[in-house]
C-alpha cells in the first residue's frame, strides 16, 4: 500500500486521468486518485449589471429613486451620499472583510462531503485548470480543492498552462504552490512534491 497519497482534481475525469498517470510514473511508490469536479453553473446575472432598468441598454438606466445607481455603458455607479459607516454597521448584514483562505464551495452538499472525505486521505491535493486567474480562484476545480482540503490542512497545488493570479492572491486563497506546466512538466512537479523514497 502506497505512504503516499495524491488525490488529483480537472474539469473532465480525463484531464484528472491523464495528470494521475503522468504523476504515477514520476513517483511510483505514491498513490494516486483521479476525480472530475463539475461546478455547478452560476446564476445567470444580467449583463447591463445591477441597478439597470428591466430591457435597459446603455443609456437606458435611470435613478429608481432609490439613489443606488446610475447606468453608464453597463455597470451602475453609485451616486449620491455615501452611507456612514461605523460600529453599527458591522454584524451579519455587514460581515466585513473577507478572512484569508478559500472561498466557499459551491458544490451540493453531498458532493462538498465526498471530495473533503477524499481530501481528508490525501497527503497532496493537486488541482489542473487550464487557466488560473482571478476567477479560477473564487469559483471552480481550484477553490473547491482548497475548500476540501482546508479542514485537514492538506496542502493545495494548482497545474495550470497559464498562471495571471500573483503569489499574495494565490497563497490568500489557500494553496501552497502554483506551477505552470506543459504536458512533460508534470513529473518534475510530481518530483517536487513527492517525498524521495516515493519517487
Amino acid at each position: 500500500m502506497p505512504l503516499v497519497h495524491v488525490l488529483l482534481l480537472a474539469e473532465t475525469l480525463p484531464d484528472a486521468e491523464r495528470l494521475a498517470s503522468a504523476w504515477h510514473a514520476a513517483a511510483p511508490h505514491a498513490g494516486t486518485e483521479a476525480r472530475a469536479v463539475r461546478v455547478p453553473a452560476a446564476a445567470a446575472v444580467s449583463a447591463a449589471g445591477p441597478g439597470a432598468a428591466p430591457g435597459g441598454g446603455p443609456g437606458g438606466g435611470h435613478d429608481d429613486g432609490a439613489g443606488r445607481g446610475v447606468l453608464l455603458a453597463g455597470p451602475a455607479i453609485p451616486v449620491g451620499r455615501p452611507a456612514a459607516v461605523g460600529p453599527q454597521d458591522v454584524g451579519p448584514a455587514h460581515p466585513g472583510p473577507t478572512p484569508p483562505g478559500p472561498a466557499s464551495s459551491a458544490l451540493p452538499r453531498a458532493e462538498q462531503a465526498a471530495l473533503t472525505d477524499a481530501a481528508a486521505r490525501a497527503d497532496v491535493v493537486v488541482a489542473y485548470v487550464t487557466l488560473l486567474d482571478g476567477e479560477g480562484l473564487h469559483r471552480g476545480v481550484v477553490v473547491e480543492a482548497a475548500a476540501a482540503a482546508a479542514p485537514h490542512a492538506v496542502p493545495v497545488v494548482v497545474l495550470t498552462g497559464r498562471s495571471q493570479a500573483s503569489r499574495r492572491e494565490w497563497s490568500t486563497a489557500g494553496l501552497s504552490g502554483v506551477h505552470e506546466v506543459a504536458d512533460d512538466d508534470v513529473a518534475r512537479v510530481a518530483r517536487t512534491w513527492s517525498p524521495g523514497w516515493a519517487r
